[in-house]
């Protein structure tokens, strides 16, 4: 097995519907560990954000109930470390998804390491 340092998205800027920014594929051996995850508001009004670590076939969802692993208020202008998904492990077929609430003003960063 390999381990490869990653940097599996960087600057992306988030939209209003659910986009996958980290997956593996269903080959078995392959397993994304999730080394640090930020985002950023670059705006000046308060944004929440909503992440999922979900199967690659799941659909996120919000509200009571909802699937979410983590949901923020990110204030105008900062930087917010996403704490709830670091040392997760994406094991095959699964992703990281996210959304905000207003599109093209949250960079989101995540990095890890990849084992195949």
């Amino acid at each position: 097995m390999a381990t490869t340092l990653s940097n599996f998205t960087s600057e992306t800027q988030l939209t209003t519907g659910e986009v996958t920014l980290v997956s593996t594929t269903s080959a078995a051996s392959q397993k994304k560990l999730i080394g640090m995850a930020t985002v950023t508001n670059t705006s000046d009004t308060a944004v929440e954000v909503t992440v999922w670590r979900l199967a690659i076939d799941t659909v996120g969802t919000t509200g009571s109930g909802g699937n979410w692993i983590w949901k923020e208020t990110i204030y105008p202008y900062s930087t917010v470390r996403i704490d709830k998904i670091i040392t997760h492990v994406l094991d095959s077929s699964m992703k990281l998804s996210a959304l905000a609430d207003t599109a093209s003003v949250i960079n989101i960063d995540i990095s890890g390491t990849t084992e195949t």
